[in-house]
């Protein structure tokens, strides 16, 4: 299998699907591949697992959720990116899912996605309610309008029980259906469309208008050279662009610094359960703790004790050490804006048993923060490598009322990888492969590194072995372990 310049090589699994001599009862290597993407999806059991659709052909689901993992980061991408002759497609009987959480994220690669009746509910493609979390990104993937064309858009989410979004990406995707042209509605919203190629104008986005397209789904008739074939991806051959660093012969890259995408701390019922321990300076009847951490939007959610005016602390104890690098505050429906914390630092604990005793760290201070509507949040990411047990937000000064204060949600994100600065002696194949960086979008290199790994290309044959060599500066680094 090609590694397409990296791509492949960027995923910790690779499962193999099919559809005309694989078989759900195989093990989905490539020797061995499944029949269905259902089957592969539900066989995922890590993190970064790719799905490759080896064969050409119409792959038949139920609906989108059959295709959807819940709680591992997938890719779905198909023989497609190297030949653009074989298209593959997604046909989708069905929709509607009712309270569908996806923990992580789901990218589709080089899918053609079809719906061949009206099913169930003919509007869309999918079809998310009753309190579904997306995180959803469709890349160089037609949303084809045969043998039946949806009139709203691809993927709604909303209804009155509601639904949230994480992410909701199209890039450079086809648009064939003649879509609503209507942005949002009640609790719903189409997401982000970065390159695409529209058969009409979905006010208000910013896209490439597209008024035919060929029989290989090839947009003929555009304003700008974006789309299905000339994006990020394209069909011919998968463009995955890295880049390296020169100074002084020595090599350079780095890898970012990567936070959890959603909150740490379990949907909390009580102070207590199910896990760790949400704890307050104080509270106001019963508008306890752990209200700030049932991800709900009340309309107070956690209230400090009557008369504190604006000073008090609300926290959380986890049950191991984490490294929290991100958090985030939140008003629910709260209009009495004078009642949210204005002045406070953000502190960890590792001595702390109820959030009242032990000795605190400040990790990040924030003063003259202002709230003026409601379901609002608030994030700060800071700098930080260092685990706790306990975090607490310690306000000072709320917006001016002297009898509470009032936090909707206290969001925490843990930190997952630091980031490295990597050097190395030579910048061959192999160096761009396994350590460029993905020039996929704005390269930061304004983040603090904390690990530094230096790379030795160079060896020389000694007798039946080679014998390898290399000069550390101990002058200039400080160097806690050394690893070979």
């Amino acid at each position: 299998m090609p590694s397409f310049g990296g791509f492949i090589e960027s995923f910790s699994k690779i499962l193999y699907v099919n559809g005309t001599s694989g078989l759900d009862t195989n093990t989905g290597s490539a020797n061995s591949p499944f029949k269905t993407i259902s089957k592969a999806v539900a066989s995922v059991n890590a993190d970064k697992t790719l799905i490759y659709i080896a064969k050409e052909g119409t792959y038949t689901e139920s609906r989108l959720t059959s295709v959807l993992n819940a709680n591992y980061e997938i890719t779905i991408a198909s023989i497609t990116l190297r030949d653009k002759t074989k298209h593959v497609i997604l046909s989708l009987a069905n929709v509607t899912a009712g309270g569908f959480t996806m923990n992580k994220a789901n990218t589709f690669i080089g899918l053609i996605i079809q719906r061949p009746s009206s099913g169930n509910e003919g509007r869309t493609f999918e079809y998310f309610f009753d309190g579904s979390v997306l995180n959803l990104s469709f890349k160089n993937c037609v949303w084809d309008n045969k043998p039946y064309s949806p009139t709203w858009f691809p993927i709604f989410a909303g209804n009155s029980a509601g639904s949230s979004i994480r992410k909701l990406e199209y890039v450079n995707c086809s648009m064939l259906p003649i879509f609503s042209s209507n942005d949002t509605n009640s609790g719903g919203s189409r997401g982000d469309f970065i390159n695409c190629t529209l058969a009409n104008n979905f006010t208000p986005d910013v896209g490439n208008i597209v008024t035919s397209f060929d029989a290989d789904y090839n947009p003929t008739t555009q304003t700008t050279a974006n789309g299905v074939y000339n994006g990020e991806f394209a069909w011919g051959s998968l463009k995955y662009i890295k880049v390296i660093l020169s100074s002084n012969n020595r090599f350079y890259s780095t890898t970012p610094k990567k936070i959890s995408d959603s909150t740490t701390i379990p949907k909390m019922t009580n102070n207590a359960a199910p896990s760790g321990l949400a704890f307050s300076k104080g509270a106001y009847g019963t508008n306890e703790a752990y209200l700030a951490f049932n991800q709900i939007d009340e309309n107070e959610g956690y209230c400090s004790t009557n008369s504190s005016g604006g000073a008090g602390f609300l926290g959380y104890k986890f049950t191991a050490p984490k490294i929290i690098a991100k958090y985030v505050v939140r008003n629910g429906t709260l209009t009495s804006y004078n009642r949210l914390p204005k002045n406070w630092t953000f502190e960890g604990s590792n001595n702390s048993t109820n959030g009242f005793d032990g000795t605190w760290e400040v990790l990040d201070r924030q003063s003259k923060q202002t709230w003026n509507t409601p379901i609002t949040d608030k994030v700060f990411e800071f700098e930080n490598v260092k685990a706790f047990t306990t975090y607490r937000l310690n306000w000072t000064a709320n917006g001016g009322a002297t009898d509470y204060t009032s936090v909707g949600e206290l969001k925490m994100f843990e930190l997952l990888t630091v980031p490295n600065l990597i050097v190395m002696s030579d910048n061959n194949e192999y160096s761009f492969q396994k350590y460029g960086m993905n020039f996929d979008s704005a390269l930061n290199l304004s983040n603090r590194l904390n690990r530094y790994i230096d790379i030795q290309f160079s060896d020389k044959t000694l007798g039946s072995g080679k014998t390898f060599e290399h000069t550390i500066d101990m002058s200039k680094k400080r160097v806690n372990n050394f690893s070979f």
